[in-house]
């Protein structure tokens, strides 16, 4: 994520032309099956989705006022890292 940060301070529109936006998937083992938690930033904001296991979830969208320094990325970073905090693990990250 460091490098898209770095891409993003050269090229501000880097979200726009990226083909594949950055995600990141955490899930958490729960005595009820587990849950999961993923961010994927836009360049318009940041989509987050959680819920139990196996589901849909539910799910909001962060416009860019509401982002870490006007940056979905680092907001999603700083959630990422929370997340971990609370025993959640890494499953998946695209950059």
């Amino acid at each position: 994520m460091t490098s898209v940060l770095q891409a993003m301070a050269a090229n501000p529109s880097y979200l726009t032309n990226c083909a594949h936006p950055p995600s990141v998937r955490l899930e958490k083992p729960t005595p009820h099956g587990g849950k999961f938690w993923k961010a994927v930033a836009h360049p318009n904001g940041l989509a987050l989705q959680w819920g139990r296991l196996n589901t849909a979830g539910q799910g909001r969208v962060l416009d860019i006022p509401r982002c870490a320094q006007g940056n979905p990325v680092q907001e999603m970073m700083d959630r990422a890292l929370a997340k971990i905090n609370e025993g959640y693990g890494l499953c998946s990250v695209t950059t």
